[in-house]
């Protein structure tokens, strides 16, 4: 456990390094306001003293009203020191927390499309928000008091010892029996805090998926199902609250009830004290007890809390450290590739989402420079894997793709992506303006490039209704049809001129007249372009160089349109098909 603590500090403290200075400084400004806090109970007790030496006798105002402001500038002083060091802790936690979650939204944009698959919505959004939010808390509420309470906890035993070891003891006994029974409580929390953590993740994704499947929820009527699966996930987070709070909070009335105690004693055994003869105790030295005491009260219910808080924040820093060892992809090479050609050759090409189950078998394809290319299947032969692997958003298990006789994991993956274009089935807008989306993989585009595009893809009526006209923020309350999306999205790929072209179902989500416009500009574009077309509707295909059905993960069939309807074979089946249902 030592070891995997001081692993855990190790790791984290990169995030510290840069704040150290402003940390520590802001550190001992806290520590000066602690020093105030004990010098506060002994200018008290020689007010007390005064006051108690002249009893029966005329009061000496000027004496008592020095120590009076003295006190004063002791509190203004603490006062200071204090809101100077909670606005100084909170700004270093804060800035701490935000390079966190920029490590962490750096590491998921580096990582693997694989790797990604395999972590869960709801694990992210819990490491973006409910850990890194437990961390900022630590540092803040627990690392940053350390020190003060610390100070305040030495200097006053300190104190105490100086002015009466008898009650001293007292109220030093009080306190290690409280360190003891708040350890022993804080440990059982540990264990329920990693639960509750667990149930929060399970949570957001819930939440994350009702949002982004509101429409098909709707349309099955699947509210109720939802709500009782939310409710039932909510009432086991709710259990495992209730049980860690139940724990925690023993200790407010443990504490209260020990320092009870502590003034009780204290003023029992002082009084004996002073009974006896004692000439170290009197009224002023027991009233600075009685402040010393409740002093310790804070740091004895500090300590007893932070043992809790920092168990918890190791186990939220583990969950953030997971994520951050995880392999990222690398530029394996620098080879450069021209402008020219685009020749594309898969060679016994093998790959599984899984190792235990093959979805590309010993994949050979060898595509010419320019080339149109459609990949045809039923779902699930393999169409999609095919260019996401060419694309480098998986890594092939075994076998190459080389770009040009050039293997693309010897190609900077920076290049190969500016090299690619690909239109998706799911596309997807950014919140920015429709320009800045057609622009976002060319923001160096002129404007007469951009005028082209927006012809080429039919979006100039479209851009023509919307208020600001293509400088029209998208965002929820737009009305941006499915299609409109999908032109927006052809666009931008267009306006990059990539060298190769990957069309995954980009068609897919527009009617026909707007397909055909499509289509138009899509043969436009291709020109001189080697271009990987998916497609089901198999009327967008037809002028298709070679066209591969796959099956199973494998090349079943090749040819052009009219060589693979003469064969009679699995593309003829699916195109009847197609043209019965169309009939």
């Amino acid at each position: 456990m030592k070891d995997k603590a001081i692993y855990i500090v190790s790791r984290m403290k990169v995030f510290f390094k840069p704040y150290f200075i402003k940390f520590l400084a802001v550190m001992i400004i806290g520590g000066l306001g602690a020093f105030c806090n004990i010098l506060l109970p002994s200018q008290i007790e020689k007010i007390s003293g005064i006051i108690e030496s002249q009893i029966g006798h005329e009061l000496n105002m000027n004496l008592l009203l020095r120590s009076g402001i003295t006190c004063g500038f002791i509190i203004i002083g603490m006062f200071i020191c204090n809101y100077v060091f909670g606005f100084g802790m909170e700004v270093c936690s804060q800035r701490i927390s935000a390079d966190i979650r920029s490590a962490i939204n750096t590491k998921i944009n580096k990582i693997s499309m694989k790797q990604l698959d395999q972590m869960s919505a709801g694990d992210l959004i819990a490491n973006m928000t409910t850990d890194v939010n437990t961390i900022s808390i630590a540092i803040s509420q627990s690392l940053g008091l350390l020190f003060a309470n610390a100070v305040i906890l030495i200097g006053a035993i300190v104190a105490m010892l100086l002015k009466s070891v008898p009650l001293a003891i007292c109220v030093i006994s009080f306190t290690v029996l409280g360190v003891v029974i708040s350890t022993l409580v804080s440990g059982r929390t540990i264990s329920m805090r990693d639960a509750l953590r667990r149930e929060q993740a399970n949570i957001n994704g819930m939440v994350d998926e009702s949002l982004n499947g509101f429409m098909v929820i709707r349309a099955y009527n699947s509210e109720d199902d939802i709500i009782d699966t939310f409710r039932s996930t909510s009432e086991r987070y709710m259990l495992n609250l209730k049980r860690s709070q139940f724990v925690t909070e023993e200790l407010t009335p443990i504490m209260t009830m020990l320092n009870n105690l502590t003034y009780v004693v204290v003023c029992i055994v002082g009084a004996y004290l002073m009974v006896s003869g004692s000439k170290t105790v009197t009224i002023g030295v027991m009233i600075a007890f009685l402040l010393y005491a409740r002093m310790l009260a804070n740091p004895l219910t500090f300590f007893a809390s932070v043992i809790n808080m920092l168990a918890l924040t190791m186990v939220n820093c583990q969950k953030i450290i997971n994520v951050l060892d995880m392999p990222e992809n690398t530029d394996e090479g620098v080879d450069e590739i021209s402008g020219e050609p685009g020749g594309v050759e898969f060679k016994d090409v093998r790959f599984g989402y899984t190792d235990d189950k093959e979805v590309i078998h010993g994949f050979n394809a060898d595509i010419k420079p320019g080339m149109k290319v459609a990949i045809v299947g039923q779902t699930g032969a393999g169409k999609t894997t095919l260019v996401n692997l060419l694309m480098r958003f998986y890594e092939t298990n075994s076998g190459q793709i080389c770009i040009d006789g050039t293997n693309i994991k010897d190609i900077p993956r920076e290049r190969l992506h500016q090299i690619l274009g690909m239109v998706m089935q799911e596309n997807y807008l950014f919140n920015i303006s429709i320009r800045d989306n057609i622009k976002y993989f060319a923001p160096d585009a002129t404007e007469e490039e951009l005028q082209s595009v927006v012809e080429k893809c039919s979006l100039g009526h479209f851009i023509e209704t919307l208020p600001k006209g293509i400088d029209t923020i998208l965002s929820e309350e737009l009305a941006v049809s499915s299609g409109q999306k999908q032109l927006i999205s052809i666009a931008r790929t267009m306006i990059k001129k990539p060298k190769i072209l990957i069309l995954d179902e980009a068609t897919s989500s527009v009617d026909t007249r707007t397909e055909l416009m499509i289509q138009k500009a899509l043969d436009e574009l291709s020109k001189d372009r080697t271009s990987f077309v998916i497609a089901h509707r198999l009327s967008t295909i037809r002028n298709a160089d070679v066209i591969f059905v796959m099956q199973d993960g494998d090349i079943v069939e090749t040819g052009n349109h009219e060589q693979l309807l003469a064969k009679n074979g699995i593309y003829t089946r699916i195109y009847n098909s197609q043209f019965e249902t169309a009939s």
